[in-house]
C-alpha cells in the first residue's frame, strides 16, 4: 500500500509493519511479485523467480527499472563462507551507504557446480540489518 512517506509493507506472516522510504526498494518491490518469508519480518523472496533467476542483482536492478546511474554508484559484494556454514555464497547489496536497505542473492548451482540460478531476496530495514553484519567483517 501506497502512502505519501513510501510504502507499507509487513503486518502478518510474523511481519511487523512497516512503512517503507528507500526509493530503490520502492521501484524494486513495485516491479515484480514479493513475497513474504515467513516469521522473518523485512525478508521478501520473489515470486518471479522463472523470470529473474537468471540475473545477477545489478542486472535485476535493471530490469526493474531502477536507473543506471544508480545502479552505477551500488556497492555489490560477494560472500563466500566455509562449507560447514552456508553452502551457497550470496551477493549483497545495499541500497545506500547506511546499509538499511538490500538485496542479497543466493547462488544456486546445480550439483555438477555448473549451471547457475540466483534467488532474489527484498530486505526492508528489519530484515537487513541481520544480515548486513556480514559485511562488517
Amino acid at each position: 500500500m501506497a502512502t505519501t512517506e513510501g510504502i507499507k509493507i509487513g503486518g502478518t506472516k510474523g511481519h511487523n509493519e512497516e512503512v517503507e522510504n528507500d526509493p530503490i526498494f520502492i521501484t524494486i518491490y513495485n516491479s515484480f511479485r514479493w513475497k513474504m518469508i515467513p516469521n522473518c519480518t523485512g525478508r521478501y523472496t520473489c515470486r518471479d523467480h522463472k523470470a529473474v533467476s537468471y540475473l545477477k542483482p545489478k542486472m535485476l536492478l535493471d530490469a526493474a527499472g531502477v536507473d543506471s546511474a544508480s545502479v552505477d554508484e551500488l556497492q555489490q559484494y560477494y560472500v563466500t563462507f566455509d562449507a560447514g556454514i552456508r553452502k551457497d555464497p550470496i551477493y549483497v547489496v545495499p541500497f545506500a551507504e547506511n546499509r538499511l536497505t538490500g538485496l542479497i542473492t543466493y547462488v544456486k548451482r546445480d550439483d555438477d557446480g555448473g549451471c547457475v540460478s540466483y534467488v532474489h531476496t527484498l530486505n526492508s530495514e528489519s530484515g537487513f540489518q541481520l544480515d548486513s553484519r556480514l559485511l562488517d567483517n
